[in-house]
């Protein structure tokens, strides 16, 4: 049976990743399993603050969601994504899932080394330290819809 702990649909700021994390850490479990879910709530939270797209109107739609499991906990997400950058995100993303646990630390330690930045300010390894915390436990899809945007779902188990 999976108990939604934590909802949250509106537009993300710094403030909201540091409530989350100041939530996390009420949850009665071991600090290791605490500083985990922080950690992992971070990333995907500022994954949606950096590189979710918005509509016309300014508004980006997104979610974030902490889920008690039989086997663990689960964090979903979802963020609007513009037509244009949906084949490069999910070519990022299958690179990513795809890559050895070796290959994800191989990739890090170049982006940091390198210090690669991105145009939003990023190394780019957000996705690749998630992937490295969790490593089989990470899958995304991709909902079609008419018009300009897609949305997608992730979704980052911890066991």
């Amino acid at each position: 049976m999976n108990n939604t702990l934590l909802y949250l649909s509106q537009n993300f700021t710094q403030e909201d990743v540091d409530n989350t994390v100041k939530f996390i850490e009420t949850l009665d479990e071991k600090l290791p399993l605490i500083r985990k879910i922080s950690f992992l709530t971070v990333e995907t939270i500022q994954n949606i603050i950096h590189h979710s797209d918005k509509n016309k109107k300014g508004e980006t739609f997104a979610y974030f969601e902490l889920i008690k499991s039989e086997e663990g906990y689960l964090i979903k997400t979802g963020n609007l994504i513009s037509k244009e950058n949906t084949e490069g995100l999910e070519k990022r993303l299958n690179c990513v899932l795809n890559s050895t646990d070796e290959e994800v630390k191989e990739k890090i330690l170049n982006r940091l080394q390198n210090s690669e930045f991105s145009e939003k300010g990023g190394a780019g390894i957000g996705l690749l330290s998630i992937k490295k915390r969790v490593s089989q436990g990470m899958s995304y899809n991709i909902e079609v819809f008419e018009g300009e945007y897609n949305f997608i779902h992730f979704e980052i188990k911890i066991l």
